[in-house]
């Protein structure tokens, strides 16, 4: 087994530090400690990426395009770098600049528990220089509109809906008492996802699941397996492959970097599932 040197060990604790500054949307220090990477490794992609990140949370985009590029310059297709990119380049054109997370990141809120939690996909997302603005692992409202369910960015802005026959179940339970928490999965705008927990159930809803077939088993449906947290978007802090779903679905955007705990999957909401769930509640 490899000896880790003194100098190993440092750049472990600088990650780890850094990781955890942007775990608690500590953006300036999660900046200023993936510098310090950078500047003594040069090669050190992750740190490079997370500095990208940190960068565009900061509003700093020149600086973060350049921190992406300097990956690409070493590794042309790594996707994290890549989608980073990309969302710079979007920010830049649409001269705007990305909604700063704010809230501290609590990925084991959504650790799947059976029929609790549900990464959801979106419907009518938001144009791609609107989704642009929110990181993934951004948490985010539910809003009843017009018969449907809409999720909204914490300053108002409409990321997309859920699909109405989700949605329609969603708002009774919340009608009748129940709570939720949700945050942004991916601002893909051609995988836009959001992911839902309930964190509280009315007595009225004491036999109803939130999030039908999501115990059924791996085999019957796609999953998403989690890694750390399951909030991706390449360029971001938090992010390091922790999503990957099988039958090779789009990625999802942003997640935490350097989180090593293994969870639980998540399932992949779909609309059949909801069928046979409200055929049996029948």
């Amino acid at each position: 087994m490899p000896q880790i040197t003194d100098a190993g060990l440092r750049a472990r604790a600088l990650a780890d530090q850094a990781t955890a500054a942007a775990l608690e949307a500590d953006w300036p220090r999660a900046a200023e400690l993936n510098q310090k990477l950078v500047e003594t490794s040069p090669d050190d992609l992750e740190a490079r990426n997370r500095l990208g990140r940190a960068l565009i949370e900061l509003g700093r985009l020149d600086e973060a395009k350049a921190a992406f590029a300097e990956v690409l310059k070493i590794e042309p297709y790594n996707s994290i770098a890549l989608r980073g990119n990309s969302r710079v380049a979007t920010l830049q054109e649409h001269k705007t600049k990305a909604f700063t997370t704010t809230t501290r990141t609590q990925p084991r809120l959504f650790i799947e528990d059976m029929g609790k939690t549900g990464i959801l996909r979106l419907i009518n997302p938001a144009p791609t220089h609107v989704l642009a603005k929110y990181s993934p692992g951004a948490e985010c409202e539910l809003r009843e509109q017009e018969g449907l369910l809409a999720v909204h960015a914490r300053d108002g802005e409409l990321i997309g809906f859920l699909e109405p026959k989700v949605g329609r179940r969603l708002i009774d339970l919340i009608r009748t008492g129940n709570q939720y928490v949700a945050a942004i999965v991916s601002n893909d705008p051609a995988n836009a996802r959001v992911a839902i927990r309930e964190v509280f159930s009315s007595p009225e809803n004491a036999s109803r699941i939130s999030f039908p077939g999501h115990h059924r088993s791996a085999e019957t449906k796609e999953r998403a397996y989690v890694r750390g947290t399951f909030f991706r978007d390449g360029s971001d802090e938090i992010e390091e492959e922790a999503e990957e779903v099988e039958e090779e679905a789009p990625a999802a955007e942003e997640a935490l970097e350097g989180a090593e705990v293994t969870e639980e999957p998540l399932a992949v909401d779909t609309e059949d599932d909801d069928d046979s769930e409200d055929e049996a509640e029948e």
